[in-house]
């Protein structure tokens, strides 16, 4: 039917929510596959650039459980620390996987879309949750490595506002 135009504006939240929840969980994935890079660096001696490279997109073609089983065997993380893992995983996959497929119908009227705002937020939180607790290793790590933390984000933000 050309020439019928739908509004969709009432879907512009949940569709500003979705993508800030699909880059938070990005942000996991880059940091678990980061953390395990540098903890192969950190123990198997220093990895040239290109190895260095090629472990993160190695990594970066795994499922998150993979990273998830990789990221456990390698940090000793609590039982507390592992649920909040899993939860990620949970709320990650259930975003990327099944919320339009299983939750469609939500979207349909007002309640239904607050409704199902609420719920990508919620996912969104225990996936910001597992990044906030791996920021910290993270950190250390890159510590550990010599990285000056500080120059190394001016340099990152430097980058990201040149291009």
């Amino acid at each position: 039917m050309q020439g019928v135009k739908i509004d969709t504006s009432a879907l512009n939240p949940l569709y500003l929510e979705m993508g800030a929840a699909v880059q938070d969980c990005q942000r996991l994935e880059l940091y678990i596959s980061f953390i395990v890079t540098l903890l192969t660096d950190l123990s198997d001696g220093n990895l040239s650039d290109q190895e260095f490279r090629g472990s993160m997109e190695n990594l970066g073609s795994q499922t998150l459980g993979r990273l998830m089983d990789e990221i456990k065997k390698r940090v000793g993380f609590t039982d507390e620390a592992v649920l909040a893992l899993r939860k990620a995983q949970r709320g990650r996959n259930f975003l990327i996987h099944r919320f339009y497929n299983e939750r469609s119908d939500l979207l349909l009227s007002q309640e239904g879309r607050e409704k199902a705002l609420k719920e990508i937020q919620e996912k969104r939180g225990a996936v910001n949750v597992a990044n906030a607790m791996l920021d910290p290793v993270m950190n250390d790590l890159i510590r550990l490595k010599g990285i000056d933390l500080e120059q190394f984000r001016s340099e990152v933000e430097q980058r990201f506002e040149g291009s």
